[in-house]
């Protein structure tokens, strides 16, 4: 499971990586910046350069990598969406419009607000320690699948990657485009295991433990390798 979570982690970065490097170009109409596999596979290339240039300075000043890590997640995952998966019914429309007072209505947008914050630090806290760790490997960006069609606005890009020791991993990167028509990642498959739904699946045992109780599962909300193990 660790190599599982490992890999994940990284292809992580590659993806938002690459979508940031191609959110300068200056023609939107460039089609590399709109085509989320080539998107991929260059982000790839650009990541294992940066994580090895890292490896210089690393010890010594972690704080630059994490801040490179930082403007790239912010810049290119669908932190509000995937919170909204994560948080499931405890964020949906359905729950707002139930409530009653302004109070209530209030209260619901600044938890919501306030996990995507916390839940954003915690998975750029994770991927950054993981991904100094990183030793390199090949990756390759499956071509598109029969079937697939980016005018829909939404695919699934798959990729494998390996470090020579052993079956190489299997990622699934559920790509959609936003309304500004900007490729997002909204949600990844590592090796059959949805993050999304994992993520879900603790924030429901959260709040089971704290009686439902959202502030507690907010302030005692982490993001590690062991609990994705568990």
């Amino acid at each position: 499971m660790t190599r599982i979570i490992n890999g994940f982690l990284v292809l992580v970065s590659c993806a938002t990586l690459s979508m940031l490097a191609n959110a300068n170009t200056p023609s939107k109409s460039d089609p590399a910046r709109q085509d989320p596999y080539q998107i991929i596979q260059e982000t790839t290339e650009q990541v294992l350069a940066i994580v090895k240039d890292s490896k210089d300075y690393y010890e010594s000043d972690p704080e630059k990598f994490n801040t490179q890590i930082t403007q790239v997640l912010d810049s290119v995952i669908d932190f509000e969406s995937f919170t909204r998966g994560v948080m499931g019914t405890y964020a949906s429309g359905q729950r707002y419009k139930s409530l009653k007072s302004e109070k209530e209505k209030a209260e619901f947008r600044e938890r919501f607000h306030r996990f995507t914050a916390v839940f954003k630090q915690e998975i750029i806290n994770t991927y950054a320690s993981h991904l100094a760790d990183f030793n390199g490997g090949e990756v390759d960006t499956l071509p598109p699948r029969k079937g697939d069609n980016l005018s829909s606005g939404s695919v699934t890009v798959m990729q494998s990657i390996s470090n020579g020791s052993g079956k190489p991993y299997l990622v699934q990167y559920r790509m959609r485009r936003n309304k500004a028509g900007e490729w997002k990642l909204q949600n990844l498959i590592v090796e059959g295991i949805n993050l999304g739904l994992t993520y879900r699946s603790q924030f429901t045992e959260a709040t089971n433990k704290y009686g439902g109780d959202i502030d507690k599962v907010i302030d005692n909300w982490t993001v590690s390798p062991q609990q994705l193990k568990k």
